[in-house]
């Protein structure tokens, strides 16, 4: 007898003896062995068990792993095939302003106090078949100039490494400040002199084409863009080049340095009409921007430095920047020079003899998160803040203190451009920002303006406003 059939031979007489009506009954070799038949039996649907219990958890594992991933990080919700090639995101931004003008020097115009929806966006974008983007976004902020408005709808081709082409409704890469999304700026406005740039021909909603390259420490942007997509009532759209680069010369653990340089020329300007007969003036462009604040919708009368200049053939900036944080200490800068040429002739047909307009402006920035969180300066843009520890765990937030100086020149004598509202302009903004968690800010920023004009009267004006923000 083999050593198994011994011992379950001694089990099974263990088991009879257990047992009163037995135990004087010594089991026989066929119960012994019918006995090991049952245990052996069992022992091979046991094994099976196994192996089919393994192969429908491999099977789960596998369609498991085949599923979309659902995601919710920050509040926003995205869906990714499991191979990465197809994603979709759901973006939301609003910022609602409150602000008010309180108080000034010979500022006698009735300005208009109050709500304002800044930004109510809301869209979707994402990939498909691994190398195309895509992004559509509505804009349904009334401020923006009646209703809804398309605020992006493009299509992008990543299938180049570091390179993007991008077609469609966008807002290019141009600025430093006009890189740094909305959500991340440190002030409720951007500066003055960057509103101005910009609305040449590279503001948010722009019909356009553009190439993107970024590397570990460059980055380059070259766009052709038309008008925006609220545009109304013109003859020929306008036709834009513009140009971006930025280069980090250092990036450390502790921060980073960049320079960048931007530039726009307007071909093309807007035409507002056909031109009936020679010399008739038909393209116009303005030059100003609101203090720092936006209140009370579409309201305007808090613009103080202010030209249109008419019957152009081109208009154009271009300008640099440096980007510098340390830790939670940034500081920014950027310094344009912009202007337009006239057409040959005025709109009366007589030789023009102005020389062309030129202007100049610029603004300096620097702020502290005081809860130890950066602003890190990110190759031509800036990041925004992250709160380490966000109200409800265990935290009261990020602080965030900053101020800024800009100024713009509006005057060009030479040009004949010097009289109403044309004036050199000068703002210092202070601001105070509570980042609650990611997704949730609250902005307090306060502006102090002064407008000199050279023929009239000097005006200054102080504006409060606060924001509260949500953006996933």
């Amino acid at each position: 007898m083999s050593l198994k059939s011994t011992l379950l031979a001694g089990a099974a007489v263990a088991v009879l003896a257990a047992s009163p009506a037995v135990a004087q009954t010594a089991p026989s070799q066929a119960q012994i062995d019918a006995l090991a038949a049952q245990i052996q039996a069992l022992q091979g649907q046991l094994t099976s068990l196994k192996d089919s219990v393994a192969k429908e958890s491999a099977a789960t594992k596998k369609a498991m792993e085949a599923m979309p991933k659902v995601t919710a990080d920050g509040g926003r919700i995205r869906v990714q095939t499991a191979d990465k090639a197809f994603d979709a995101a759901i973006r939301a931004r609003i910022h609602m302003d409150y602000g008010f003008g309180n108080g000034g020097k010979n500022f006698t115009a009735d300005g208009t106090d109050g709500f304002g929806i800044r930004r109510a966006f809301l869209g979707v974008a994402g990939k498909v078949y691994t190398d195309w983007t895509y992004e559509v976004t509505a804009n349904f902020a009334g401020n923006r100039g009646g209703g809804a408005q398309i605020q992006a709808a493009n299509i992008g081709y990543t299938g180049i490494k570091n390179w993007t082409i991008v077609a469609g409704v966008m807002q290019p890469k141009f600025t430093l400040d006009d890189s740094t999304s909305s959500n991340d700026i440190a002030f409720m406005e951007r500066a003055p002199i960057g509103n101005i740039v910009v609305g040449i021909g590279g503001s948010d909603s722009r019909t356009a084409i553009g190439v993107t390259n970024k590397g570990t420490s460059h980055f380059v942007a070259a766009y052709v863009t038309g008008n925006a997509t609220n545009t109304t009532g013109s003859f020929d759209d306008q036709v834009n080049i513009l140009g971006r680069g930025a280069y980090a010369f250092w990036q450390g653990t502790e921060g980073s340095a960049g320079i960048g340089v931007s530039g726009v020329y307007q071909a093309t300007p807007q035409a507002t009409a056909r031109p009936v007969t020679a010399g008739t003036a038909t393209t116009s462009i303005g030059f100003g921007d609101r203090p720092g604040l936006r209140i009370g919708g579409t309201d305007t009368s808090y613009r103080l430095t202010n030209v249109t200049i008419n019957q152009i053939d081109s208009a154009y900036a271009y300008g640099a920047d440096l980007g510098f944080n340390y830790k939670s200490l940034w500081a920014a800068a950027e310094y344009y020079n912009f202007g337009a040429e006239y057409a040959d002739r005025t709109a009366t047909g007589a030789v023009q003899t102005l020389a062309d307009p030129e202007f100049s402006g610029y603004y300096v920035s620097a702020g502290y998160i005081l809860t130890g969180e950066r602003r890190n300066y990110n190759i031509g843009e800036w990041t925004g803040v992250k709160p380490a520890w966000p109200v409800g765990q265990n935290g009261f937030g990020a602080w965030e203190v900053a101020a800024r100086y800009s100024q713009v020149d509006l005057v060009d004598r030479a040009a004949g451009i010097f009289t109403g509202t044309a004036a050199k302009e000068t703002n210092w903004t202070f601001g105070v920002n509570w980042y609650v968690n990611p997704a949730i800010r609250f902005m307090l920023n306060h502006v102090m303006t002064k407008s000199e004009r050279p023929n009239g009267t000097d005006v200054e004006l102080d504006l409060t406003a606060v924001r509260m923000q949500f953006q996933f």
